[in-house]
């Protein structure tokens, strides 16, 4: 007897929570996950970005490198989204437990991480620099620094500048296909 490998069903949603997420309709953004959010809304990983619609209606669509970074707590059903651009957190509480949204959300913002280290900053607390892939394939450099620490500082500027130099020069070919480090 032989086995037929099993694809992945095509993950669906309601007509009018689509339009809510801004969806499109002709599958160009193709949806990976959804879950129902307490209180109303909804959130949906798609491969490019993530679309919440939040139970007071705000809507949030940011691609996967804007992402910092995600935390569930199964317990609670919460979804907590960090930003990159953002001190403020997304917590989402998701009214089923059945769905895959945390783990998807988790599999796509590692996904868009090429590259990334840890940068020791003169006040204590590491920044973190990274090369990510943006919804188009094109590595982008990010720099993620500590409360209270700007990035202009001339003490701070040069470290994270050279970090970034640093990383560029390791992604190499893959780098270079991208297109060139920023000037810096």
């Amino acid at each position: 007897m032989r086995l037929i490998p099993r694809l992945p069903q095509r993950v669906s949603m309601p007509t009018e929570m689509e339009q809510a997420l801004g969806l499109d309709q002709r599958g160009t953004s193709r949806l990976l996950a959804w879950s129902v959010l307490v209180g109303g809304g909804a959130a949906a990983a798609t491969l490019r970005d993530l679309r919440i619609v939040t139970p007071r209606g705000q809507q949030i669509v940011r691609s996967w490198d804007a992402v910092d970074h995600a935390v569930w707590e199964q317990n609670s059903r919460m979804l907590v989204i960090w930003w990159v651009d953002s001190r403020r957190t997304t917590p989402l509480e998701i009214e089923d437990d059945i769905g895959r949204l945390p783990e998807v959300v988790r599999e796509r913002v590692q996904a868009s991480v090429v590259l990334t280290s840890s940068v020791p900053m003169p006040r204590g607390k590491p920044a973190r620099v990274a090369l990510r892939r943006d919804p188009d394939g094109n590595l982008i450099a990010q720099s993620l620094l500590p409360s209270g620490i700007k990035a202009d500082a001339p003490d701070v500027k040069p470290v994270i500048d050279q970090a970034l130099v640093d990383l560029w020069a390791e992604a190499g070919e893959q780098g270079l296909n991208a297109g060139a480090p920023p000037s810096i």
